[in-house]
């Protein structure tokens, strides 16, 4: 196949005249492709005497325009591809031509799975400064890579042309993002998913962005149950929470026996979600009857667990914080994970914890120092949530 597309030499620019054998042959060709006397079949049986007289670029540069209308002519694709790489190694082809020269020639080439081929030429449209009607380049080269089997060309390829867009300072397109993503979800590479889905809900705020990376960071994230609860409440504000398996294990974390109000919450969601049922769905019945009961009397008893939390240990004063925080008393909860905290419960636990109720109560910027404290499993949920507090202070 044809080599990169480059300008014409000086010596290509010299050979202005076509060699007087070659125009003995095109003159037989032209007028079967042009006038009254068009015979296409005719013309392409003349092709192997047409290439065999080329002796320089100009000729070449004919042939390939002569092989081209001839590829229109019989509706032959790769006929057409290869009148283009004549005229793009001739040299001679007009400046303004090479980009759309390439983009054909490369989609020519992508029709028969020639993606290396296809590739070459594209990246040549593209280094052209070609930019073609509703298509990304970008992303259809990287697609050439996908299509031989090549994932991680395609991987490198797009994270190299995001690197060189935000050094230009230019937008990076959201199927770029997503492609990316993809990627290093497949390929289990957490840190890589996470700032992925950070930078996409950041670059593409919204609800979609939100539920499919809340989605995916659910499905790959190997934490304990408790800390996958915090990303269950993250879900839930955004709502991302709309599968049943992340439901019941949400609520079996928390159990409707201890944060009987948050279960309910979580109830609601999937009613409305159409995940639960009120007939005939028998784990509904039983967690609903169960959270119903023990909500009324967390309420009731709410005085004789503050009194606990302050008087025992940082595990009191952990579940104390989380009793006030299913029951909306937020304030009182950051006071009871702080207390936790301070009495030497896990810290990147509590500071998760006094986080998302600091976020609740809308003290911004004491949430995003409590967030930023968060290490260990908890920080791609830590960086998430910073990420929502951060959308939140943008809208206000």
């Amino acid at each position: 196949m044809a080599t990169a597309a480059v300008p014409a030499t000086a010596a290509a620019q010299e050979e202005v005249e076509a060699s007087s054998g070659f125009t003995t042959v095109v003159n037989q060709v032209i007028p079967l492709i042009q006038g009254e006397s068009q015979d296409f079949p005719a013309a392409q049986a003349m092709i192997p005497q047409l290439t065999a007289a080329i002796e320089n670029n100009r000729d070449r540069e004919l042939a390939g325009r002569v092989i081209l209308a001839i590829g229109n002519g019989v509706n032959d694709r790769q006929l057409q591809r290869r009148g283009i790489a004549m005229r793009l190694e001739s040299g001679l082809a007009e400046a303004d031509q090479i980009g759309v020269l390439n983009w054909y020639a490369g989609n020519f080439a992508l029709e028969v799975d020639d993606y290396a081929a296809s590739r070459h030429y594209l990246t040549a449209a593209l280094q052209a400064g070609y930019v073609p009607e509703q298509t990304d380049l970008v992303n259809l080269i990287a697609r050439t890579y996908t299509e031989e089997g090549n994932d991680r060309g395609s991987y490198d390829f797009l994270t190299g042309a995001i690197a060189e867009a935000d050094a230009a300072g230019n937008p990076v397109p959201e199927a770029w993002l997503r492609n990316t993503l993809q990627f290093v979800y497949e390929e289990d590479m957490l840190p890589e998913t996470t700032a992925n889905i950070l930078r996409l809900i950041r670059d593409y705020p919204g609800e979609r962005s939100w539920s499919d990376g809340l989605r995916i960071m659910g499905q790959m994230l190997d934490a304990s149950d408790d800390a996958r609860v915090d990303l269950y409440r993250l879900m839930a504000l955004k709502g991302a929470l709309v599968d049943r398996p992340y439901m019941t294990d949400y609520i079996e974390t928390i159990d409707p026996r201890l944060m009987a109000n948050e279960v309910l919450d979580v109830l609601r969601i999937g009613l409305e979600q159409e995940v639960f049922s009120t007939s005939g769905d028998t784990y509904f019945d039983e967690v609903n009857g169960i959270a119903n009961t023990r909500a009324s009397a967390d309420r009731r008893g709410i005085g004789q667990i503050i009194s606990e939390g302050r008087n025992g240990d940082g595990l009191d004063a952990k579940n104390a914080g989380d009793v006030l925080y299913s029951l909306d008393d937020y304030a009182q909860a950051v006071e009871f994970y702080t207390l936790a905290r301070d009495r030497g419960f896990d810290a990147d636990t509590v500071n998760t914890l006094i986080g998302i109720n600091e976020t609740m109560l809308g003290n911004y910027d004491a949430a995003l120092a409590s967030f930023a404290a968060v290490g260990g499993e908890r920080a791609p949920i830590a960086a998430l949530w910073t990420a929502h507090v951060e959308e939140l202070l943008v809208g206000s």
